[in-house]
């Protein structure tokens, strides 16, 4: 059966009524093979963040997210953290901070690494509330 029906808009009050059951699951793989910069200005010098060679697949399922109320009445978000990670070749082969954001970033001037290959299963819940 297919039902199909039009977006409806709600007030805040209708929307907080709103129950998903279980919250949304979501299953990420990631590729990756790219250069990541991010400019700034440090004392009237535009310097960038560079992370170079970042790449590689991560794979993360499932993340869940959904909204809890709390015994007070407050709302929060429930991040189920996932019960698998798979990484292989994922992360960075060099990251620096320098004036040129397209020159390589010189082994001398690298502040490391991070290269993950392998798997693992967590458990637990993040809970973010906004404050009083």
């Amino acid at each position: 059966m297919i039902a199909n029906a039009a977006p409806v808009a709600l007030s805040d009050d209708e929307l907080a009524g709103v129950s998903g059951r279980d919250g949304v699951t979501l299953a990420v793989h990631l590729e990756l093979d790219t250069t990541l910069t991010a400019g700034f200005m440090v004392g009237g010098t535009k310097t960038y963040a560079v992370v170079q060679g970042l790449g590689g697949v991560l794979d993360l399922f499932t993340i869940t997210l959904d909204v809890r109320s709390r015994p007070d009445g407050a709302d929060y978000i429930d991040i189920g953290l996932p019960g698998f990670i798979g990484a292989k070749q994922f992360g960075f082969k060099a990251l620096g901070a320098q004036t040129d954001p397209t020159a390589p970033v010189a082994p001398s001037a690298s502040y490391g690494q991070l290269m993950l290959n392998g798997t693992a299963a967590m458990t637990g819940h993040v809970f973010l509330w906004a404050a009083p």
